[in-house]
């Protein structure tokens, strides 16, 4: 039986069935055919560019250390609080005593117009007096720029303050003399 337009596949037939009875064969080369035509209509190649650029690592230099004065601890003790601004304020029966007190500072380093995070320290630090091994707690660690906040790099730098609360004893847990700690801190691009 010739088709329709000269090919096999366009035949006049009564029923459905009897168009799958008789071209059993051909019916999976179609739906391959189909297949694979509309496989390669809907590809699309192109060639794209990729670029990357090195920029100098951050660094951070100490400028000025945490330092929360001179003080007495009075009868109960209590709490030095350091601003990052500078400012020194009191809790307790402590009383300050003059003497230079100041934030931390240190100068970030970078590539200028970059981002950078500040990390402050996730645990207490502690002092601990130079002769005795008696020790207080600082904590309440704040900084400006915020910490979690973006900061940018104007010019390549930016000067970091960091202010913290020591928490000061009676005179029997913290005796007159010196007390010294070290902290971290962490910098990272963003």
């Amino acid at each position: 039986m010739k088709g329709g337009f000269g090919c096999p596949f366009f035949y006049s037939f009564r029923s459905t069935s009897e168009f799958f009875k008789m071209n059993r064969e051909s019916i999976p080369i179609i739906i391959l055919f189909l297949f694979i035509t509309g496989f390669v209509k809907a590809q699309s190649s192109i060639s794209a560019q990729a670029f990357a650029e090195v920029i100098e690592a951050l660094a951070a230099s100490e400028e000025e250390p945490l330092n929360f004065g001179r003080f007495t601890t009075g009868s109960s003790g209590g709490a030095i609080i350091i601003s990052p601004d500078g400012l020194r304020s009191v809790r307790g029966t402590v009383t300050t005593a003059g003497g230079m007190h100041s934030p931390a500072r240190f100068v970030v380093t970078g590539s200028p117009g970059a981002s950078f995070t500040i990390s402050l320290p996730g645990e207490e630090t502690v002092l601990v007096h130079r002769q005795t091994g008696n020790t207080m707690q600082v904590n309440g660690w704040i900084s400006d720029p915020p910490s979690g906040d973006a900061a940018r790099l104007t010019d390549g730098s930016r000067v970091v303050s960091i202010g913290a609360t020591l928490n000061v004893g009676s005179m029997e847990e913290n005796p007159v003399g010196m007390y010294t700690g070290t902290f971290e801190l962490t910098f990272a691009y963003n």
